[in-house]
């Protein structure tokens, strides 16, 4: 075969030049998610017939990164390293690839195989403190930093230094990193340009804090305390309660949790007494003109092969009539573009973290054009992205509804703009802390040193459990009858067999509590990723004989009422639906003390709370629920009497009632429900 002629060859090359330069043009405009996915299809147009260029093939990974198209990237970005073994952006992209999958060892070890701490060359170390930055890992990248500005006098060191701290908020750092320098920096450089901006936003932020309180931290977060401080004095207009309340509840999904399960419920209950012609009732402070649900996202993100059910409760809602929006589909519309009359409040706004920011540019438009008089945001996730934007958007009362114990117990939750945000938000006119438990209320009074008479408690509402049963949940309990015809009590669990509910646990105290009592049987209802953990362990127990995993059903009432007990093992919990569904039935309950799960039942009346939520004592929890079965068999009336207190306090009127008691802008301190005759909870101390 003749080679190509040279001419050819000049016209392939042009070609290839011009697709990488479409290429990287289209990968700089990708800078949103959404944007860089509808590119995509383009751009691979583009490529096809240029894929063994390296640098094409990099070109398209890096618009999937930004497209959020996440299954099989990392072994993508593997080969490519592979091929081009000495391209430290390649290197950059699949040790970042490495963190966003939570293999940050195997990332510092990449990083240490191109990029080994001994290099003598003082580029090689400058790229590796670079890198290091980039994959996190702050401590040792920091340190390098500083060791190399020591070391050398190339004021790029601290520029490039001084760009990452500014980028991780930390501005004080950042100014003292470049300041040595700034006189020296060419007028007009980029480095200039953020040595003057440094220096223009130090001197706004020491206006507003301590310059030592400045030092270490992360300057978003500040943005964010005084943005909200901003309304601190703001003026709410008087209450009428003849007026209607238009009422939006915001939440981060609909997915098959507790609380997007009561957020349903009561938009339902809502949307109901709205649609009534009848006049509001004597015992409701005010009548729903209006129920709208704003989630963050329901619809399953792009490059998933595994459906989260991120729209579980949707269907419930679109039955309704409810409207729902997505707020990931709204359009992000800039401060600059948005109305906010006050300078130094805009600037504050333009310096948020990124999960506030989401919701000041998406959020607080739809807010204001909807003139909504009540913003219920549900959960810490949706405060934290939400309630600044509910205050931009002229909201006279603002829910702050936690559904469960604060973030700070759960680290993997936890995020450091949260005590700042209450804390702040604490400071604000119509702004109201609601809790679903009294337990949870403390821990959060506690931990942010908030007083207590600040919390409100909106109890779950939970609706009458009908008992009848589908085919297949009558065909799986009379065989099981059948089986297990010696039994004299039955003891149930309804739960999803996830880590946090511990099913393990539950397992070990069947086994354990057959020693006592060999002809118990047990029911489980409920499915999960530990579905074959609990099968196995109750073989290897020898469990599996007395034991029905009845898995997913419609119909838990009707297993509710085969129970003589049910059991909670849960470490975490906010305020337990199972435990008041097992009381409307008058079900005995046993249960871990986690989130409120003491106040669903009577202690020794109608449950059994349990010493220890870390380690449960099995021992103790076998005894405590031979003693409540055998309690509530020697006396029936305990069940009428789990019944009634189920109903007063766990209604889906009450929850409805004391819901519009909280769309008053203003409000006399809490009483935290004592008038349900519920041990007194202590005050705390602001």
């Amino acid at each position: 075969m003749n080679p190509p002629l040279i001419s050819e060859r000049e016209n392939a090359d042009s070609e290839l030049q011009q697709v990488q330069a479409r290429l990287e043009e289209i990968v700089a405009a990708s800078g949103r998610v959404q944007v860089a996915q509808d590119n995509l299809a383009a751009a691979q147009a583009l490529a096809r017939g240029h894929m063994a260029d390296p640098k094409v093939r990099f070109l398209l990974l890096r618009l999937k990164e930004a497209g959020g198209l996440n299954e099989g990237m990392s072994e993508q970005w593997a080969t490519l390293l592979r091929e081009c073994p000495d391209d430290l952006e390649i290197v950059r992209y699949r040790a970042t690839r490495l963190v966003k999958e939570r293999h940050v060892e195997d990332a510092l070890a990449l990083v240490d195989r191109h990029l080994p701490a001994s290099a003598e060359s003082p580029a090689r170390l400058f790229a590796r403190a670079k890198l290091l930055n980039d994959i996190r890992a702050y401590e040792q990248s920091d340190e390098l930093f500083r060791r190399l500005i020591l070391q050398h006098t190339d004021r790029n060191i601290r520029v490039e230094f001084a760009k990452r701290l500014r980028k991780r908020g930390l501005l004080a750092d950042a100014f003292d990193v470049i300041s040595p320098v700034a006189k020296h920096l060419a007028p007009g450089s980029k480095a200039a340009e953020l040595a003057n901006g440094l220096a223009s936003d130090y001197a706004f932020y020491q206006r507003l804090e301590p310059e030592a309180a400045l030092a270490g931290k992360d300057i978003r977060i500040v943005s964010m305390k005084h943005a909200i401080l901003h309304f601190r004095n703001r003026q709410i207009p008087e209450y009428s309660p003849d007026k209607p309340v238009s009422v939006a509840l915001v939440t981060g999904s609909l997915g098959p949790g507790g609380a997007e399960r009561q957020l349903t419920r009561l938009a339902g209950e809502l949307a109901r007494m709205a649609d009534a012609p009848n006049p509001r009732p004597v015992d409701v402070p005010m009548k729903p003109e209006k129920v709208e649900v704003l989630v963050k996202q329901h619809t399953e993100p792009a490059g998933s092969t595994k459906k989260q059910g991120l729209d579980f409760f949707l269907s419930v809602l679109v039955k309704a009539q409810i409207p729902v929006t997505e707020i990931n589909k709204l359009p992000a519309i800039s401060v600059a573009h948005q109305s906010v009359p006050d300078g130094s409040l805009t600037r504050l706004l333009e310096q948020l973290p990124p999960p506030v920011h989401y919701g000041v540019t998406r959020l607080a438009p739809v807010l204001r054009a909807s003139t909504f008089d009540v913003v219920s945001l549900w959960q810490d996730g949706t405060c934290l992205f939400g309630a600044l934007a509910a205050l931009l958007a002229g909201a006279p009362t603002i829910h702050l509804v936690f559904r469960g114990l604060p973030p700070n117990i759960r680290k993997d939750r936890f995020r450091e703009e949260y005590p700042e945000l209450y804390q702040a938000l604490a400071q604000v006119p119509g702004v109201h802390f609601v809790s679903n438990s009294r337990k949870a209320a403390e821990a959060y009074a506690e931990w942010l040193g908030i007083p207590i008479v600040r919390f409100h408690v909106l109890y779950n509402g939970v609706p009458d459990l009908a008992t009848d049963a589908a085919t297949t949940d009558q065909e799986k309990w009379e065989a099981f009858q059948a089986s297990t015809a010696d039994a004299t009590e039955t003891i149930g669990g309804v739960f999803r067999l996830e880590p946090d509910k511990r099913p393990q646990l539950w397992i070990k105290l069947a086994a354990l509590y057959l020693k006592q009592r060999p002809q118990a049987r047990f029911v489980i209802v409920g499915d999960g990723r530990l579905h074959d953990n609990i099968v196995a362990l109750a073989e290897e127990l020898c469990v599996m004989d007395r034991l029905l995993l009845v898995g997913l059903s419609n119909h838990v009432g009707y297993w509710y009422s085969q129970m003589d007990a049910k059991v909670l093992l849960s470490r975490y919990e906010g305020l337990p639906n199972v435990l008041i569904e097992a009381q409307l039935l008058g079900v005995p309950v046993v249960s871990t003390p986690a989130g409120g799960a003491g106040e669903c039942f009577e202690e020794d009346q109608t449950g059994h709370l349990l010493g220890d939520v870390e380690h449960p004592d099995l021992h103790e929890a076998c005894d405590k629920v031979v003693s409540i079965v055998d309690r509530v068999r020697a006396d029936e009336s305990l069940k009428a009497q789990s019944r009634h207190r189920a109903q007063t306090l766990f209604s889906l009127e009450a929850m409805l009632a004391k819901f519009l008691s909280l769309c008053m802008p203003v409000m006399a301190v809490s009483d935290n429900d004592e008038s349900m005759e519920l041990p007194p909870m202590r005050l705390m101390q602001a």
